[in-house]
């Protein structure tokens, strides 16, 4: 009976870290998704935003700038087949999902007229129909997004500080290190978003805090991560010092580098 119960119980763990690691994978695909999303918007937000404010201002476009709602759409969409990892996303992704599907055709229409040079045979007809619709759909998007985008680093930043304590548990110092660096790092993003006033002697105590802590991490496999983690750290420095928005989607593309980077490493490796 003993050795009976043991084998079922282990057949219950296998079984166990199987159903885990699958929905690991799952929300993984979203997290690519989003990802992929924020970097290029930030990437070309100096091409997308003037575009909404020259059609909310009624000005004639001869070029039209967006984001990829069409990729976001159809990773989310392949994302949601494969299936929903934690019930808190599926209302906000619906909402999502819903959203996308009204505002993708009027970009990509509006996209096809600029490019065709619709506006030299029709007088910015279809321009005075589909723009203030874009612009009403563009605005209703942001939040919607926003909320999706809240749920999925919710659910994230949970995982990771559970995995950290399991790395901990284990022994693992260097993957554990690597760990507590993204934490801490996603963490003073977070602050310098949400905050007005910002204690700049405390952020930068703790971005030296968390290079020391990159620094100590002895893997070579660690190596071209660390170096972006330092890139970063001196990307939100440079942020923090002159508060200029071309140095805010710096510090944003160091450190979506650095997840890229971060991303590409086998954290088991490091040990």
């Amino acid at each position: 009976m003993s050795e009976l119960w043991q084998g079922t119980e282990q057949s219950r763990k296998e079984i166990a870290q199987r159903s885990e690691q699958d929905q690991v994978q799952l929300f993984n695909q979203y997290v690519k998704a989003v990802s992929r999303y924020n970097r290029m918007a930030v990437m070309f937000d100096y091409a997308n935003t003037p575009t909404l404010n020259e059609l909310k201002a009624g000005q004639h476009l001869t070029v039209f700038n967006a984001p990829n709602f069409k990729q976001l759409q159809k990773e989310l969409e392949e994302a949601k087949q494969a299936g929903i990892p934690y019930d808190e996303m599926k209302e906000p992704l619906d909402k999502l999902l819903s959203k996308l599907n009204e505002i993708t055709p009027v970009a990509e229409e509006l996209d096809a007229y600029y490019k065709s040079k619709g506006y030299t045979t029709d007088n910015y007809a279809k321009e005075q129909q589909l723009g203030p619709k874009y612009v009403q759909l563009y605005e209703q998007f942001v939040p919607i997004y926003a909320d999706f985008d809240n749920v999925m680093h919710k659910i994230n930043t949970d995982r990771l500080q559970q995995r950290l304590q399991q790395l901990r548990d284990a022994g693992k110092k260097n993957a554990a290190a690597a760990q507590e660096v993204h934490l801490r790092l996603t963490a003073v993003l977070e602050k310098i978003d949400s905050e007005k006033q910002l204690d700049v002697n405390a952020i930068n105590q703790e971005l030296q805090a968390i290079g020391d802590i990159s620094n100590g991490i002895t893997s070579p496999k660690y190596d071209s991560v660390k170096t972006s983690v330092n890139s970063t750290i001196g990307a939100i420095r440079t942020y923090m010092g002159s508060k200029q928005d071309n140095d805010y989607n710096r510090m944003i593309e160091a450190y979506n580098h650095y997840i890229s980077n971060l991303n590409t490493t086998n954290m088991n490796e490091l040990d």
